[in-house]
């Protein structure tokens, strides 16, 4: 739950971020992000979210193997 709360926070954090941003942003350098103004904020919440996604499978599948039980079974 807290894990929810924490990406959330931060997804909302980066939309807030890139809304704020856009004005300052001219339609050539969006279209060099590969973004447009209508999928600008939509398109920063998604690779953030990706990002997190990766950040997480790595830690979830990463197991600490013990040096000293290793051939103890």
């Amino acid at each position: 739950m807290l894990k929810q709360l924490f990406r959330a926070m931060v997804i909302g954090s980066q939309a807030s971020a890139a809304r704020q941003t856009l004005p300052y942003l001219t339609d050539s350098h969006l279209n060099d992000m590969g973004f447009s103004r209508d999928t600008f904020v939509e398109g920063i919440k998604a690779r953030v979210s990706a990002e997190l996604d990766a950040a997480e499978a790595a830690n979830t599948f990463a197991a600490t193997v013990n040096g000293n039980l290793l051939g103890a079974v």
